[in-house]
């Protein structure tokens, strides 16, 4: 929905592709952007969303009402600049460093949200985050997030959408099944400290891949390649999928984008 770090944009149709059509229940363990249920070919009764981060998931709940939401997208336009994006990372970080509680929906806060992460770096919500603005680049963004709100065909995948803010030791078990499919983009293995609101350890993901090998479900889970993977979730027992990719640059036109890989381990039989 939205640029993100992590987020699965460039990716998401290839990645959709893996998931199978005999679903009754799709679920995003790491929401985040979301981009592989809104912008891949994902269907099923059921769509679940599930985000640590407390700002994310209430984002994705307000997308989930737009009728309800779009006024108050459409109320920051005319405020895009430096003084809004610091008037709302204020307002955001109170609620943050209160506790992060928060009533979901909370629209006027969502706003806020989006406005903050669409106009940073990679969306990284921080103490530090600063304004960016080349030539119009991330003014855009905010408007092209508001536009997908608007479009009726997103719309459509939204208002299906069941959205909750839990760990995933605690929301795997809610929506594991023998018709579930869970897609699975945890923070990756060191690089953790870049995501907002997550202390995820290496124990973190030995406690996940432990969930994955033992859950009912089938699913997709995005990494990279390293050592521990192989033991962690074995080549024998599930398959490998490989695809090389430009990576999101803020780079000038004429300097060349790095290339990375992205992993895909699938389970595809219950």
């Amino acid at each position: 929905m939205f640029s993100y770090i992590g987020g699965k944009y460039r990716q998401a149709k290839w990645i959709s592709k893996y998931v199978p059509k005999d679903i009754d229940t799709y679920a995003e363990v790491f929401g985040g952007a979301m981009w592989t249920y809104v912008n891949g070919k994902v269907d099923a009764d059921n769509i679940h969303y599930n985000d640590f981060n407390t700002q994310m998931a209430n984002l994705l709940f307000c997308c989930s009402e737009y009728e309800k939401f779009i006024p108050f997208l459409d109320s920051r336009k005319a405020q895009i600049g430096a003084e809004e994006f610091n008037r709302c990372k204020s307002d955001v970080l109170d609620v943050i460093n209160s506790g992060n509680i928060i009533q979901m929906p909370d629209f006027e806060l969502a706003a806020k949200y989006v406005y903050i992460i669409t106009q940073c770096f990679s969306g990284i919500m921080s103490e530090k985050v600063k304004y960016v603005d080349l030539k119009g680049k991330y003014n855009s963004k905010y408007n092209s997030f508001s536009g997908r709100v608007k479009n009726e065909k997103v719309q459509k995948k939204l208002g299906k959408i069941k959205v909750v803010s839990q760990s995933f030791e605690d929301f795997i078990p809610d929506v594991d099944g023998d018709e579930s499919f869970l897609y699975v983009d945890p923070p990756y293995y060191g690089t953790e400290n870049l995501y907002a609101f997550h202390n995820f350890t290496k124990e973190k993901h030995e406690e996940l891949a432990d969930m994955l090998n033992t859950c009912k479900s089938r699913w997709i889970l995005s990494y990279y390649e390293f050592p521990e993977m192989k033991k962690w979730y074995p080549e024998d027992k599930y398959e490998w999928v490989k695809k090389d990719y430009k990576k999101a640059s803020m780079a000038s036109s004429d300097k060349k984008q790095s290339v990375g890989t992205e992993l895909l381990i699938i389970k595809k039989n219950v």
